[in-house]
């Protein structure tokens, strides 16, 4: 950019008297050599033009550490050579190296950036949170090298300590140091309990027994757990501030002692001290220490009792096998082929003898000791059901048994001859004749080349 600027009129003086000096004109000289116009009289290393622009512009320039006059933009005569050309506005900066070459005018461009500073932070203790600006930033000792210009408020915390504030004023970047002692929070804990002489924890480490002080304790949250034999452990968090003393009465609980029952085969009626307290599996609660009768009933077993001791919290697991009382049950029936249930379970089904009508013996082992109900079962007969007396150790005989046949027609069988009969096929011969019975008790043959049909008869 040129410039209309005129050069300013110097006249010269004429020295009053011998040995009149030029100094002022020569250290005029001398500081022109490195701003601005050089005036007249100074005709010797005027320098060079060096055009300095600055984004935004109106920003302070200094060069080699000296200050121009005015603001960018701007030209200033320097002389050939390397230069340090600092451009500041407001909270923005930007430091550069230029090289003026003589005999051209040396342009320079400069973005001026926001002023961060670095400031490292310590703290007495360390590990204090740093908050700045309400923000957090980390734990002393810590760096920050990104704070805009300006005042920041530091802020620093840690638990059982005051917390401390400081503003610090970020112009350059030049590294600061922040220093601050945080004052102890000290205070006490007065711990009673109900029975004395639990054992004393605090935040887990063992302090002593009940009643206790415990002195020098950081404000904020803690907890205390006391432990005595034979009670349930007490545990409470605590908040502790300022220098006031916390206190913590404890009354504990009396530890109860338990058993757990299981009876095999289970399902046994269970009594404590003659009191039925219902079926294994079960869990006792709430015991005192001391001696315990427990005895188990059960159908078909004998009585069984126990005693136990029980010690004040002691948690017993207690299985009790029960003697089981069984027989045996041998059923034969006619005719074979029955199914033989006992009690309502299935025990097995009889099996047929050559030429004869009842089948053979059905031993049927472990049959609860008592009257159990008996069924027989087997399809086109009437059911029987009865009941039948099992002693323990001895075999039982259910025989000869006969179920009545019943007469369900299941065919439909029409003849050549026009006739349509129903009832029951008893047997078929090889040439084709069909056995049938029509009533109960009355039987016909059937020629087959005289059966034009035969089909079931749905139900």
């Amino acid at each position: 950019m040129k410039t209309n600027q005129e050069k300013p009129e110097v006249r010269s003086r004429k020295p009053e008297g011998k040995g009149a000096s030029r100094l002022p004109a020569l250290l005029l000289c001398l500081l022109a050599s490195v701003f601005c116009l050089l005036p007249a009289g100074c005709q010797k290393n005027e320098g060079e033009v060096l055009d300095v622009r600055t984004n935004p512009a109106g920003a302070t320039i200094e060069v080699d550490g000296q200050r121009a006059d005015g603001v960018s933009p701007m030209r200033l005569r320097v002389q050939p050579g390397e230069h340090l050309v600092v451009a500041a506005k407001g909270p923005t900066e930007t430091r550069a190296s230029v090289t003026v070459r003589a005999g051209v005018v040396t342009p320079l461009d400069l973005a001026l950036r926001p002023l961060l500073g670095l400031v490292l932070i310590e703290s007495f203790p360390s590990e204090s949170e740093v908050l700045l600006d309400g923000a957090s930033r980390g734990k002393t000792p810590l760096l920050l090298t990104d704070l805009p210009g300006g005042e920041h408020r530091f802020t620093l915390k840690r638990d059982g300590y005051e917390t401390k504030d400081a503003v610090l004023a970020i112009a350059d970047r030049q590294p600061k140091l922040l220093s601050l002692e945080l004052k102890s929070l000290l205070t006490a804990i007065k711990v009673t309990s109900v029975p004395d002489k639990a054992k004393v924890h605090l935040d887990g480490s063992f302090v002593g027994e009940s009643p206790q002080s415990i002195q020098n304790v950081l404000a904020g949250k803690h907890k205390v757990r006391l432990e005595l034999e034979g009670y349930e452990p007490f545990e409470q968090e605590v908040e502790v501030k300022g220098k006031e003393e916390y206190v913590v009465n404890a009354t504990l609980q009396e530890k109860y002692a338990r058993i757990r029952i299981e009876t095999e085969p289970k399902g046994g009626e269970i009594y404590l001290n003659n009191e039925s307290r219902g079926k294994a599996p079960i869990a006792l609660e709430k015991l005192h220490d001391g001696e315990y009768t427990i005895k188990v009933v059960m159908p078909n077993y004998p009585e069984t009792v126990r005693k136990v001791t029980l010690k004040k919290g002691e948690d017993l697991q207690l299985v009790i096998p029960l003697e089981r009382r069984v027989g045996v049950l041998q059923v034969i029936t006619i005719p074979a082929g029955v199914d033989v249930f006992v009690d309502g379970e299935k025990r097995g089904t009889t099996i047929p003898l050559p030429n004869v009508q009842y089948s053979s013996p059905l031993f049927i082992s472990d049959v609860l000791e008592g009257s159990r109900i008996v069924k027989l079962v087997k399809p086109g007969f009437a059911e029987v059901n009865t009941r039948v007396d099992i002693r323990q150790g001895q075999t039982t005989t259910f025989s000869n048994v006969q179920l009545r046949r019943l007469f369900i027609p299941d065919t439909e069988i029409a003849t050549r001859d026009g006739r349509t009969l129903r009832g029951i096929v008893t047997r078929v011969d090889a040439d084709g004749t069909v056995h049938f019975e029509t009533a109960p008790g009355i039987f016909v043959d059937i020629p087959g080349d005289n059966i034009a049909s035969r089909k079931p008869i749905s139900k």
